[in-house]
């Protein structure tokens, strides 16, 4: 189970930030990419720096031999991100959408895997309505912010041309939608009250986050603090039931390697990349990076679930 604890203070720190953002703090617009950056970097990107263990454990009773799991963790999970990374350069708008699913799926499965919905249709229909409302509101409530990027990725200047005005109606659209999914599931008791009020205030608070907070504070606080933290506390609850005494220091041992690596890696490729690239450029670079690494990720974590979701049952 997840810390409440920790719950309650990322929602505090959240609120906290949307009121300041709605001081109109000049310092947070000046910072927010310094900001989201230094999230992303060491709390984001790292939290999947672990999935060679998780892929080590979860396979463990079908591969005993050490050097078969390396070798086939490392074939796979290396292929699949070259012929991701073979797609964004074939097919960049495909690779960018194929991207934006993935996201929703992820974001939505972590979002609710420690919710009680009974149901595995409704269930999968609160993923993707989840995850699409935290990965969608923001960039449609800042569009014009979201859309250099977004073009630059897809490398198509025309890609996506829509209006700030519509977009701001699309995101409100969007938290409408999603009070409405919980309102449905409270009163067709698919989920009990408790939990229902606490999806509608997070609802409300990511909300506040995504519209009144710079484009990329409110993303990085979400992608790190509403999602990694909770995915590293999954990962470390798991290893909890196979490795003694494991605990957050032995988790942060664990991923600093391939922590290292990966930021290693994106460092080179903005040094050689720097001078011939503007800031959006610079942006979409980190994004395909997330891209790339995102899909084996995905899959494990949800093998991850899966394994719990079966040992519950």
């Amino acid at each position: 189970m997840r810390n409440p604890r920790i719950q309650i203070l990322v929602q505090l720190f959240t609120l906290i930030i949307i009121m300041v953002s709605l001081s109109e703090s000049e310092w947070l617009v000046s910072s927010s990419l310094v900001i989201a950056l230094v999230l992303i970097l060491f709390i984001g990107i790292p939290h999947g720096a672990n999935d060679h263990l998780l892929f080590f454990n979860l396979i463990n009773k079908r591969i005993d031999e050490k050097k078969r799991k390396s070798t086939l963790f490392f074939g796979l999970y290396i292929g699949l991100i070259l012929l991701y990374i073979g797609c964004w350069y074939l097919f960049p708008a495909f690779s960018l959408g194929l991207f934006i699913l993935i996201s929703i799926y992820h974001f939505g499965q972590s979002n609710l895997y420690v919710s009680p919905i009974e149901s595995k249709f409704v269930k999968l229909i609160s993923i993707f309505l989840s995850g699409s409302f935290v990965l969608l509101t923001p960039i449609f409530a800042h569009i014009e912010t979201a859309l250099p990027v977004i073009q630059s990725l897809a490398k198509d200047p025309y890609f996506l041309t829509i209006t700030e005005e519509l977009g701001n109606k699309v995101a409100i659209s969007a938290g409408i939608l999603m009070i409405i999914h919980w309102v449905i599931l409270l009163l067709t008791k698919s989920i009990n009250f408790k939990n229902g009020l606490q999806e509608i205030i997070n609802t409300f608070l990511l909300f506040g986050l995504f519209y009144y907070s710079p484009l990329w504070i409110g993303f990085a606080i979400y992608f790190t603090l509403w999602h990694s933290i909770p995915s590293i506390e999954d990962q470390i609850n798991f290893f909890k039931t196979s490795r003694a005494n494991y605990n957050l220091g032995k988790y942060i041992r664990d991923i600093f390697p391939f922590s290292l690596i990966a930021l290693l890696g994106l460092y080179l490729a903005f040094q050689f990349s720097g001078n011939y690239i503007s800031v959006n450029q610079g942006i979409a670079l980190l994004f395909s990076f997330i891209a790339v690494i995102t899909l084996p990720h995905m899959i494990l974590m949800g093998l991850l679930y899966q394994h719990v979701e079966e040992k519950n049952y």
